[in-house]
């Protein structure tokens, strides 16, 4: 039997709506709602221990989008910020959320702008969700401007899905690969080893290597277990570091195949949020500034930072982007082009927004889906040249025998 789900919505008419659905999980409930043209507030298992292990968990990026989509949903209805606020406190999705809407709406009693508020509550957010916010406040349109941004938080969310579940399985077989291949040098090799003895000077270089990298690891186990959890550490620690990350994204960008995926999501993200800023009421160089905010490539930023300056100073910005952003092929810059000239310019940044991010999402699946072979096959390598070191180092020894 399917979990149970309560959930309050809105209906077309911007009625409450309470009942209760049987789902695989909560997205399942989300679609299975959707079909019924309601719009979606708040959703919680009816299982209160369900609940409870579910509030236990750390504030992921999922809840807030699902947070901001909710606020977004309830404005779009009429309701009032500071009710909005007020009912989102109360809808038990995140302790961390609740806490938020309560502080941000004490922060709006004592006149504190909600952009500002936002910022400061969730900080966690991206950079373009409390800029598109301001823009709401100052234009009257903060339910558009929420609605755009959780549209891009959901998008991002779906990408890194994807690519999570696309690379589970290549790091899986990489894990398990690296395990026995350890196992192999730990108790396999180490055994042949000591059938030859120490007069390995008439075996193949390969088994040599094999077999002294064996019997190495083996006599010196302990020192190297500590290694091994040491590089693991290492690993973790890079994984954390930000300044390391960005170096290796930075390498990353310089090779061909991933090099492009990379490039491509950021100029996808960074048209997507400067076409959202501009429709949302920004001018031309706050959205620009958005939109360098949200880049992670040093090299992209600075190629935009200077283009800024040019178009502050008067140039066309098609033009300038020609001279400072290469990897924008023809076709963008005249759709770029026309956007300006036509009066359409957010229009057509977000058309190249949402096609870079579609072909993003296919170049990264067919990457994700090169990896599982290629892990394959590394590990058939390595395992591969241990079983035939020693199959040829066994084989020399009999030679020499007779």
């Amino acid at each position: 039997m399917s979990p149970k789900f309560k959930y309050k919505a809105l209906d077309s008419d911007g009625k409450t709506v309470r009942g209760e659905i049987e789902a695989v999980d909560e997205q399942d409930a989300l679609d299975k709602i959707k079909t019924r043209n309601l719009s979606v507030y708040q959703l919680r298992p009816v299982n209160s221990k369900q609940t409870f292990v579910k509030r236990r968990k750390k504030l992921g990026y999922k809840h807030i989008a699902r947070y901001i989509r909710q606020m977004a949903v309830l404005l779009s209805a009429g309701v009032t910020l500071l009710e909005a606020l007020k009912s989102l406190s109360r809808a038990g999705s995140h302790p961390a959320l609740a806490k938020a809407s309560n502080d941000i709406r004490s922060d709006l009693r004592a006149g504190e702008r909600f952009s500002v508020a936002l910022q400061k509550h969730l900080p966690m957010l991206p950079p373009y969700v409390p800029r598109l916010a301001e823009l709401g406040e100052a234009t009257g349109q903060a339910a558009k401007a929420l609605t755009d941004a959780a549209d891009r938080m959901e998008f991002e969310q779906t990408m890194r899905s994807e690519i999570k579940t696309a690379l589970s399985y290549p790091i899986f077989l990489s894990v398990v690969g690296s395990l026995i291949t350890l196992l192999l040098f730990l108790f396999v090799v180490p055994r042949f080893g000591a059938l030859i003895g120490d007069n390995r000077d008439n075996l193949p270089l390969v088994s040599q290597w094999v077999i002294g990298t064996g019997t190495f690891m083996r006599e010196r186990l302990y020192t190297t277990l500590l290694i091994i959890a040491s590089l693991v550490i290492a690993v973790f620690w890079a994984v954390k570091n930000q300044k390391l990350r960005m170096g290796v994204r930075t390498m990353a960008e310089k090779m061909p195949i991933i090099g492009s995926v990379l490039i491509q999501a950021e100029l996808g993200n960074w048209a997507r949020t400067v076409g959202s800023a501009i429709d949302n009421g920004s001018d031309l160089i706050s959205a620009l500034r958005l939109g360098v905010d949200g880049l992670r490539s040093p090299r992209l930023k600075r190629n935009f930072d200077a283009a800024t300056t040019d178009i502050r100073a008067g140039r066309h910005i098609d033009s300038v982007f020609e001279d400072y952003v290469p990897d924008f092929d023809p076709l963008t810059i005249d759709l770029i082009r026309t956007g300006r000239t036509s009066g359409q310019f957010a229009k057509m940044l977000l058309f190249i927004g949402s096609s870079r991010e579609q072909e993003t999402r296919e170049s990264a699946k067919r990457l994700a889906a090169i990896t599982e072979p290629i892990a394959i096959l590394i590990i058939a390598a390595i395992v591969g040249t241990v079983v035939i070191s020693i199959v040829l180092a066994m084989t020399s020894l009999y030679d020499f025998a007779l």
